[in-house]
């Protein structure tokens, strides 16, 4: 089993912060604007933000389940 390093550990983290931001300033950028195209673009933009949100974190899970073994 492959174990990550700490460097990778710490990039994980990193890109999951990440996209959490990106999920919230989309949602922020949707609920200011008044144009219902921008507000559609921006939900969009979020949605796709929390699917990568989502794998990282299912990836991460996956991983420290493993380390459990």
């Amino acid at each position: 089993m492959t174990q990550l390093t700490e460097m990778e550990l710490f990039q994980l983290e990193e890109q999951l912060r990440a996209e959490a931001l990106a999920i919230n300033k989309n949602i922020t950028y949707a609920q200011e604007s008044t144009d219902p195209k921008l507000q559609q673009l921006y939900t969009r933009i979020a949605d796709r933000h929390r699917g990568h949100y989502e794998i990282l974190m299912r990836n991460a899970q996956n991983f420290a389940q493993q380390r459990q073994f």
